[in-house]
């Protein structure tokens, strides 16, 4: 007699989050994941009340695997680590950014959960403390729009850069828009 496996929670999250990794949100359905995982859909709805469930807990994994990119310091500037981390993830985790920020599928509030994961970023960088909330959100949209396209083409394999190297691209486009604004509000 076969030796019967056993799926725990987490067994169940590692398998989607693979899935979903590779395949996409709307891919990950019970039957699907059964299947991925070479079971029945049985121990997912013994582990989970619903799919919904699960995808919320695979959207807070993506989001904190995100954090960890944009959140690692690798120069003094929080804002430049950000955009950086972002081109990175894109980099290392291309399926996954790929299958989050640029799949005509995913649901708007998921990109905007990363687009306010990040936006508290902007917190951390003191030269932005005197500056009116509605300007740093302002400052914060040109960036990130300027980061996704840079990501997003790094993530397609269209655009291939060292670190130091988008450093340089981040400061000559970002991070020069950033200091002309500081400039202009007055920051030094």
């Amino acid at each position: 007699m076969a030796r019967r496996v056993v799926f725990d929670r987490e067994k169940i999250i590692e398998k989607a989050f693979k899935m979903l990794k590779k395949e996409g949100m709307e891919a990950i359905t019970a039957r699907k994941l059964g299947d991925y995982m070479k079971a029945s859909p049985a121990p997912i709805y013994n582990s989970f009340r619903s799919m919904e469930e699960l995808k919320e807990v695979l959207i807070q994994k993506a989001k904190a695997l995100f954090l960890e990119y944009i959140q690692n310091n690798r120069t003094e500037l929080p804002f430049l680590n950000m955009g950086l981390g972002f081109c990175i993830f894109a980099k290392e985790e291309s399926n996954l950014f790929r299958n989050i920020f640029l799949n005509p599928n995913t649901e708007e509030n998921i990109i905007e959960q990363f687009r306010e994961v990040s936006q508290q970023e902007i917190i951390k960088d003191s030269r932005f403390d005197n500056i009116s909330e509605e300007r740093r959100t302002e400052l914060f949209f040109d960036c990130w729009t300027y980061a996704q396209g840079l990501a997003s083409f790094i993530a397609l394999g269209q655009i291939e850069a060292t670190e130091a190297e988008l450093i340089d691209i981040l400061l000559r486009g970002p991070g020069y828009l950033v200091h002309k604004k500081l400039e202009e509000y007055g920051v030094k």
